[in-house]
């Protein structure tokens, strides 16, 4: 396939696309470089390639190339028995060690990769170089004083004598320091000098190395510093000649794995093309072709145009099957029979460069070569008009084009006289049957339309125009031929109506029976399926909307249960606390002594036979209006109590001496109890006008506390020693809570869980410290 018609069809874009995915240059070189192969064992076994490499970006994400980096020229140089830097050399371990991490990322995977696989079990085992080169090169690209015994040697024989330096240094700033400018030294001629006044540096014994660009300081190294200068310089030599002993031995060492190295990198390369076509492909939702044993199929699902913007690009579906070995595309202008030309032509040669195709499915033959005439070639240089560079390689392709060829002939026949035209695009397309090749075309000539409808080879298909729009729609549609449509292009244009109409006009009188036969035949199918993709759209609609609709309906049926199931627990937690109150007038009933009055047995049983009314509340639906001073049931908790005061949707209840802020919504009008008096001589009356437990069902923990440390204050002020604390069983993390307050609470001598007849593991009783009492 010449460089031309790679280029014609745009694939070096798609290349460059590619290439961005890389992790290095060799393999962003890799995909540059590619061009389409037609060897059917090379190219299957690419895209088995690619397809592992798919699924393993899929699956586990990007392979970790991490510093892999091109060392060929670093290699080539030590194996020339040059000395590579420290730098050099740790890119060379970096590099090592990243080839560990593919190998470790391919390990872990459960996918089977066989193609993968044997390019894993190539990679040459070069650790120990690496090793070698991390234990004398930092990551900081220095050589590390551990690299070898006498450079550790003389680096601490450096820090010894640097620090007598400036030891000296300061000495001599001290009795010097008058005739200096500054109290900092600086190195000049890699030798520490003093800033000595430009006009005492006579004064002082020692070396002047120059002056300050202003001409107010003189370095001066003094004659004290001259020795430890010396012997400075002299052991920096030494730690240079040794620092290169050690790379140039390292350099050694990777001259003697320079093949391993160097091949190690080939198949780094090899893996970067691999993976880069992979996050291509899942990047555009693609998928990698199969190439099929039947040369007679081409099928490309849902085919999407890579270098169109993925918002906006219309996919489509296109197969050429037996009987069919032509496709003839028609249409209007601008309308997309280029884009389908090339999408075809560009994914027949991706397939054969091993990369994935934007599309749902896509078979593809195995063709010995493409053939492309798309674009407008003329040249200058060469004298070719445009007819004359179609002619020219159009002959060609008939002279080369084989059985098993792939040929695409975009606008066959024109620029040239139509009659003529039209006369040699049906001799080209039937020297071009007769070969036996895979052949699309583009035409707008009526007559190639006609002989192609007569030929049970030939496929008819269109690309779609709305001419209520007066756009086109991309939409390829296969079995339908297209009308030009260059009237409604015109007027789309602003061409003068008159114009039109007289072009129309000149068009009926020139139409044969036949091509009006054909124009109305076509107008009829394509309404035909215009129709059907509408029905399809609105089924397509309906079961969305059906869809939907179920969706709702288990949404409405789970949100029923959870209603249930939040009534169920409320009644159970009101069931177990109209129990326990119930049990605790009981135990009042038998604490009564067989004199007690009959007028408070009386009391006791009606409280006794109304308990279940208060603790069923009938729901209403009425809005109920509260003011200041109402008496009011709290139906959360059961409480009752009078509203001190009203902001809004919101009350605030004085009950039980508490002061409690509740919704409107969770108040409800109750009548006030008539207090009647009693005689203070009867004790037992006192402690009976106090509540003897306390309800907390409903709250949470933080709520409760506060409740419970009033209640307790108030029993205390009754004079009431023993209370129960009714809290339920439920989570737990209520009663825990109000053990953990009680065990805390100054007034509280002990507590325990309510006995049979008491609430059970759902209430507490409390025992209070009573003053007087021990």
């Amino acid at each position: 396939m010449k460089k031309e018609q790679i280029e014609a069809l745009e694939l070096p874009l798609i290349f460059e696309q590619v290439a961005k995915q890389c992790a290095f240059s060799l393999g962003r070189a890799a995909i540059l470089n590619l061009v389409p192969s037609f060897d059917e064992l090379y190219v299957k076994r690419e895209l088995r390639r690619t397809q592992e490499a798919l699924n393993m970006v899929i699956r586990y994400g990007d392979m970790p190339f991490g510093a892999i980096r091109d060392i060929s020229e670093s290699v080539t140089i030590a194996k020339k028995d040059m000395t590579l830097s420290a730098a050099e050399l740790r890119r060379i371990a970096d590099g090592i060690r990243a080839i560990a991490a593919i190998i470790k990322y391919m390990k872990a995977s459960e996918i089977e990769t066989p193609e993968l696989d044997e390019l894993i079990t190539a990679f040459a085992d070069t650790g120990k170089l690496a090793s070698e080169i991390e234990s004398c090169i930092s990551v900081n690209d220095e050589v590390l004083d551990g690299a070898s015994s006498d450079l550790r040697s003389i680096r601490r024989a450096i820090q010894t004598l640097q620090a007598q330096i400036s030891s000296q240094v300061q000495k001599f700033i001290s009795a010097n320091g008058s005739k200096l400018t500054d109290t900092i030294t600086a190195v000049r001629n890699e030798r520490i000098c003093v800033l000595v006044k430009i006009s005492e540096k006579n004064s002082i014994s020692g070396f002047i190395h120059g002056e300050s660009a202003s001409g107010q300081t003189a370095y001066v190294e003094p004659e004290c510093l001259l020795q430890l200068n010396n012997r400075l310089q002299s052991l920096h030599s030494q730690e240079h000649d040794e620092v290169n002993r050690i790379l140039f031995g390292l350099s050694q060492l990777v001259k003697e794995d320079s093949a391993s190295l160097l091949a190690n990198l080939d198949t780094c390369a090899v893996l970067d093309a691999l993976f880069a076509k992979a996050k291509w492909g899942k990047q555009v939702q693609g998928c990698v072709g199969v190439i099929t044993s039947n040369k007679d199929r081409l099928y490309l699902k849902a085919a999407r145009h890579p270098l169109i913007d993925p918002e906006q690009v219309v996919a489509n579906t296109y197969e050429i099957a037996l009987p069919h070995r032509t496709l003839l595309i028609t249409g209007s202008n601008t309308g997309g029979k280029t884009v389908t030309l090339k999408t075809i032509g560009l994914f027949a040669a991706m397939t054969m460069c091993g990369l994935p195709l934007p599309a749902e499915e896509a078979e593809i033959p195995l063709y010995d070569d493409i053939y492309v005439d798309i674009g407008d070639d003329q040249s200058i240089v060469e004298s070719l008009s445009t007819f004359s560079s179609h002619l020219s390689k159009l002959a060609m392709i008939c002279r080369h084009a084989t059985g098993t060829s792939l040929v695409l002939l975009d606008e066959l026949g024109s620029g040239t006289d139509p009659k003529e035209g039209e006369s040699l695009a049906i001799a080209i397309l039937d020297e071009l049957r007769e070969r036996g090749c895979t052949l699309i075309a583009t035409t707008h000539f009526s007559q190639v339309k006609t002989y192609g409808a007569k030929c049970d080879d030939v496929l008819l298909s269109c690309v779609e125009f709305d001419v209520e729009a007066m756009r086109p729609t991309y939409r390829y549609i296969a079995g339908l031929s297209g009308q030009s449509n260059a009237f409604e292009i015109a007027r789309r244009f602003h061409l003068k109506e008159s114009i039109i109409e007289r072009a129309r006009a000149y068009k009926e009188a020139n139409r044969t029976d036949q091509e009006g036969l054909m124009e109305k035949l076509e107008e009829a199918l394509l309404q035909a399926e215009h129709d059907k993709t509408q029905l399809a759209r609105m089924k397509a609609d309906a079961l969305q909307l059906q869809l939907e609709l179920n969706n709702e309906r288990r949404k409405l049926q789970s949100e029923r249960v959870r209603i249930l199931e939040k009534a169920e627990q409320h009644a159970e937690e009101l069931i177990e606390s109209t129990q326990a109150e119930g049990e605790e007038i009981i135990a009042r009933l038998k604490a009564m002594s067989a004199d007690v009055k009959p007028h408070e047995l009386t009391a006791v049983k009606t409280e006794l036979n109304a308990l279940r009314k208060e603790r069923e509340p009938e729901p209403s639906s009425i809005k109920e209006n509260f003011a200041v001073g109402d008496y009011v049931q709290l139906l959360k908790h059961g409480y009752f109590g009078e509203i001190i005061a009203v902001q809004k949707e919101k009350a605030t209840v004085l009950s039980n001496g508490l002061k409690m802020q509740v919704k409107l919504s969770e108040l409800t009008h109750a009548n006030r109890p008539v207090m009647k008096k009693t005689k203070t001589s009867y004790s037992k009356a006192i402690h009976q006008s106090f509540p003897l437990e306390l309800n907390l069902l409903g709250m949470y923990v933080d709520e409760a506390l506060p409740v419970i440390d009033k209640y307790l204050d108030n029993a205390i002020l009754a004079k009431v020693s023993v209370v129960r604390v009714i809290h339920g069983n439920g989570t737990g993390a209520l009663r825990k809570g109000v053990h953990q307050f009680l065990k805390h609470h100054a007034r509280v001598e002990a507590f325990r869980i309510g006995g049979e007849g008491e609430g059970g593991l759902g209430a507490t009783v409390v025992t209070l410290k009573m003053k007087g009492k021990h």
